[in-house]
């Protein structure tokens, strides 16, 4: 077996390590104060170059048989941390906010938190919310960097438990190596409903391989004079479900799901093969039963769960033909000269082939090919019991068309899928290909992974590679908004581009999910969108009653630069500025609030 020479690989790492620097400086040197369509071209190409040099370096050092332990994992670090890198491109960039829609009404949790405005038994997931007001707390930053910090830190969580789960069922000296590629991947982002922002679910989610950790570490103790339950594993094990449930109740039933599933195929072999393996394992009722009893305790208790429950229930009733929001959305992509196919791969692609992956090691291991060692076979039932209850959960969703909330279980799913998949990777399963060299299989093991990790990068940002805008919010827009607030005329409504201004009002003055504020402000009209066919035609004239109406940077980017005027054009922008009865009362460069004056008269 032809190697390198180990000093050799301690050259191409300390140089990763120098290029991975040089990217993360470039990245914090070009901070972007102004909004950017698309975080992934406004960032230097020197970011980009430095990370990916760091990237192929860090896979030839760590596929080298002949260097140490030490040096691998040196180099594991440098590709988990080139992944963050990506992953903290909002913060590297400065950027004030990541996040515009669902994520703004999450920081408006987290500061009624901080101002002691809200109770965190008082609503369904204050797991983000909290740490987060922990982090503004002891590290003095503001809460939307603070939110941005959880993230990162919930994604180093998920990218590096990931490869411990691996090494827990795989029998390969490279199960670290290769598990860690594929926790590098992030298959759970689907940017349909798993985002990389502040987002419960998605945090929830990458808090996942951590528990399942877990639960292969407890199915493995060792008898002992102390209750199982009680043990310092099964504490631990204890807390990490529950905090799951605090994270975001449906990821815990997620949790629950791949819970039940050990439980469900240990009772089976206990009742008919007694002499399985998996009959003589730790049981694991008490676990199962913990985490039960949490989610019981707490779910139930919030009526945004049995709205869900209800919502589920009359979408399998026929409320809505499957898959309508999907049908709405390619629609709207074609006539932006996209195609449903593309978007899919882009979105998808590499989901599917690792999916591919993992249904033949499932597939292997029912057929008895897995059992040996005794460990990985039984695991693998477990992990493939699992994903065939959380696959089965999305396709119940999905019939049920309860809006894109079945792509949350989908991404659950694709934690397990990470962990099977790199599984078959890194034991040859389900074949296995005769190389003519080591050192050929491993160049073709980097340039492979090198593959699968640029396409899965592409899309973990919203950007108009996958026909979204970035998720940037900048500072200027917040003050702009908070700014119109303080000094608008609480009797006229609002109406903006896309929806008005609901998810700054929760931002600004917290989350109540009405037209009132928690201090009792009104603010009508604070969802409504202009209708396209009254934009830039006679808004002046639609409404009954004055409007204002925001618009900031970003409206223009995605309106004309992306979606190229699709329902909102150019000439409509204009008119604001031109149109009798239209007046533009505040402007900071990033914001402009325009005033429709029904009168007809001056606004001073």
């Amino acid at each position: 077996m032809g190697t390198e020479p180990v000093r050799s690989a301690r050259l191409a790492l300390a140089l990763g390590y120098l290029a991975f620097a040089t990217a993360t400086v470039a990245a914090w040197l070009d901070p972007g104060r102004r909004y950017e369509l698309d975080v992934y071209a406004a960032t230097p190409v020197t970011f980009w170059a430095g990370l990916g040099l760091a990237v192929v370096l860090a896979l030839f050092v760590a596929y080298n048989p002949a260097v140490t332990r030490g040096v691998r994992r040196g180099a594991l670090v440098l590709l988990g941390a080139s992944v963050l890198a990506v992953a903290a491109l909002p913060l590297l960039r400065n950027y004030y906010f990541w996040g515009p829609g669902d994520s703004l009404s999450h920081l408006g949790f987290a500061r009624m938190l901080a101002e002691d405005r809200l109770s965190p038994f008082g609503f369904l997931y204050p797991g983000i919310h909290a740490i987060s007001v922990f982090v503004t707390r002891v590290l003095g930053v503001g809460l939307p960097r603070a939110m941005q910090y959880v993230v990162v830190v919930f994604t180093a969580l998920f990218v590096a438990f990931v490869p411990l789960c691996v090494r827990e069922v795989a029998d390969s000296r490279w199960a670290l190596v290769t598990g860690t590629v594929a926790g590098a991947l992030l298959l759970p982002i689907n940017n349909v409903s798993v985002f990389l922002e502040p987002y419960p679910t998605s945090q929830a989610i990458f808090f996942v391989p951590f528990v399942l950790f877990l639960a292969f570490r407890y199915l493995e103790l060792p008898d002992s004079g102390f209750p199982r339950a009680a043990s310092g594993l099964g504490v631990l094990l204890t807390l990490a479900s529950a905090t799951v449930v605090l994270l975001h109740p449906q990821q815990a039933g997620s949790v629950l799901l791949l819970f039940g599933a050990i439980v469900a195929v240990q009772w089976l072999f206990r009742r008919w093969d007694r002499d399985h393996p998996i009959s003589r394992q730790r049981p694991f009722y008490a676990p199962f039963a913990v985490a039960t009893a949490a989610f019981l305790l707490w779910t139930p208790r919030f009526e945004r769960f049995h709205g869900a429950l209800g919502g589920l229930i009359q979408g399998l009733l026929g409320a809505e033909p499957p898959g309508d929001e999907v049908t709405r959305r390619a629609d709207s992509l074609q006539i932006l000269g996209g195609s449903v196919p593309e978007l899919f791969v882009k979105l998808f692609g590499v989901s599917l082939l690792l999916s591919a992956v993992a249904g033949l090691v499932v597939l292997a291991g029912w057929l008895g090919r897995m059992d040996d060692p005794a460990r990985r076979g039984t695991r693998l039932r477990y992990l493939a019991v699992g994903l065939a209850l959380l696959s089965g959960t999305f396709l119940v969703f999905f019939a049920g068309s309860v809006s894109v909330l079945p792509f949350r279980y989908l991404g659950a799913a694709m934690v397990v899928v990470t962990v099977i998949a790199a599984v078959g990777l890194v034991d040859g399963v389900p074949i296995s290909v005769p190389w003519p060299s080591w050192r050929t299989m491993r160049f073709v093991a980097v340039v492979a992974f090198t593959a699968l990790l640029a396409a899965q990068v592409a899309h973990v940002h919203s950007s108009p590679y996958i026909f979204q805008p970035s998720n940037q919010v900048t500072l200027t827009s917040m003050e702009g908004y908070e700014n119109s607030f303080e000094h608008r005329d609480p009797r006229v409504e609002y109406a903006g581009v896309r929806g008005g201004p609901r998810r700054y009002v929760d931002a600004v003055f917290g989350t109540t999910f009405t037209d009132r504020t928690p201090d009792g402000r009104l603010f009508e009209g604070k969802e409504e969108s202009i209708p396209d066919r009254v934009f830039g035609n006679n808004v002046s004239k639609h409404y009954e009653g004055d409007r204002y109406v925001p618009i900031t940077d970003r409206d223009l980017a995605q309106e004309v630069r992306l979606y190229q005027g699709f329902r909102y054009p150019l000439s409509g922008f204009r008119d604001l500025r031109t149109t009798p009865g239209i007046h533009r009362v505040r402007s900071n460069g990033d914001f402009r609030l325009y005033y429709v004056d029904q009168r007809n008269e001056s606004v001073s």
